[in-house]
């Protein structure tokens, strides 16, 4: 950028680095336009046509939304290579470290836990007589740690872990009375699946919360098991619980549950998109994950699907975007129609859809 000033508005190394920093400011907007006379002027000195030093002026001021120096660049190249390494031969312990510092970057706990699944790892679900605060590794597996229950805090996973010091817990009364947790967070311990292992269902440990005394001082009421038949709960209502209380369910992936829909109507995978031929029609669906929108795009907006197979990146023209802009902003899972482009480096290729939506 510094030489592109100098070279083709013959800006000084000083107006240069004003230009820099403008272009790094917070009210970055307002201080690049200081620079735009004198670049024209500059580039016209120089024999550059005007509409050629604008739009370049144009292309500046947008790289400045996202750009950073060499040195930064370098630094994230050692951390690429670092990171590359560890999930190629540390991936339990690459995988467990990532779930354990969010939010970072814009893969969330969720998209990481699918990734791990795809490559052969299994993630844990919490369990009060097994789980940490943290994840951490057992085996070859991930154990998610109490971080990951909703509104379960340093401080109630402390006590949680200091109980457990004393044996492992054995019924909902032993817990609640052994940890003191407040009833909402015991709550959301049993819809996020961490006593499942004591053989009652969700339903049936809430119910008998409902009924539990076990502040201390009280007297130890138990009271008789009720005769009652819960209704049995969907798949779909289990993984939005999941996803409510954890930010994630550790089931199948959603879309699988759509596999018979799609397939009878011919709306691809990620997997058999993977296949297609350059050029071809298709449409395809998936979860949507990840939203870009960079400056320097010229309007067009840059999606990406997931399903339990992969990954499907959707470039969507500006007009596109326009006319379903609520849907891109606010539907999880989307059909899009488009053609199929690829690229291809080495022996890798990734494909990507481009057209309209329903």
């Amino acid at each position: 950028m510094l030489k592109v000033a100098r070279d083709l508005a013959g800006f000084t190394a000083g107006q240069g680095e004003q230009l820099r920093r403008a272009l790094g400011a917070k009210r970055a907007a307002e201080e690049i336009e200081r620079f735009y006379s004198a670049f024209l002027d500059g580039a016209q000195s120089k024999g550059v046509e005007q509409t050629i030093a604008g739009a370049v002026f144009d292309t500046l001021r947008a790289f400045g939304g996202y750009s950073f120096p060499k040195s930064h660049a370098a630094a994230f190249a050692v951390l690429v290579y670092q990171s590359a390494w560890l999930k190629r031969y540390h991936p339990q312990a690459f995988y467990a470290a990532l779930l354990n510092n969010q939010p970072m970057g814009f893969w969330s706990p969720a998209v990481i836990v699918n990734d791990a699944r795809r490559h052969s790892i299994k993630v844990l679900p919490v369990e009060v007589n097994l789980s940490a605060d943290r994840c951490r590794l057992e085996g070859k597996n991930i154990r998610l740690g109490y971080n990951y229950i909703k509104g379960l805090g340093e401080g109630a996973a402390a006590k949680i872990m200091v109980a457990k010091e004393e044996g492992n817990f054995h019924t909902l009364l032993d817990f609640c009375k052994r940890t003191q947790l407040p009833r909402h967070l015991v709550e959301h311990l049993i819809l996020a699946g961490a006593m499942d292992a004591w053989g009652k269902t969700r339903r049936k440990l809430i119910w008998e919360l409902g009924k539990l005394s076990y502040r201390e001082g009280e007297f130890d009421l138990v009271f008789a098991e009720d005769d009652l038949n819960f209704p049995t709960v969907t798949p779909f209502e289990i993984m939005g619980i999941e996803y409510e209380m954890m930010g994630m369910s550790l089931r199948n992936h959603l879309m699988s549950m759509y596999c018979s829909y799609l397939g009878k109507r011919g709306i691809l995978d990620s997997a058999r998109l993977e296949r297609c031929m350059e050029n071809t029609e298709v449409q395809a669906a998936g979860l949507v994950v990840v939203h870009q929108a960079p400056p320097t795009a010229k309007g067009h907006h840059f999606i990406t699907l997931e399903d339990e197979f992969g990954f499907i990146n959707v470039v969507v023209r500006p007009d596109i975007y326009a006319r379903y802009r609520k849907v891109w902003r606010e539907t999880p899972l989307l059909i899009v129609e488009g053609r199929v482009q690829k690229t291809r480096t080495g022996d890798q290729s990734r494909g990507s859809t481009s057209g309209s939506t329903r």
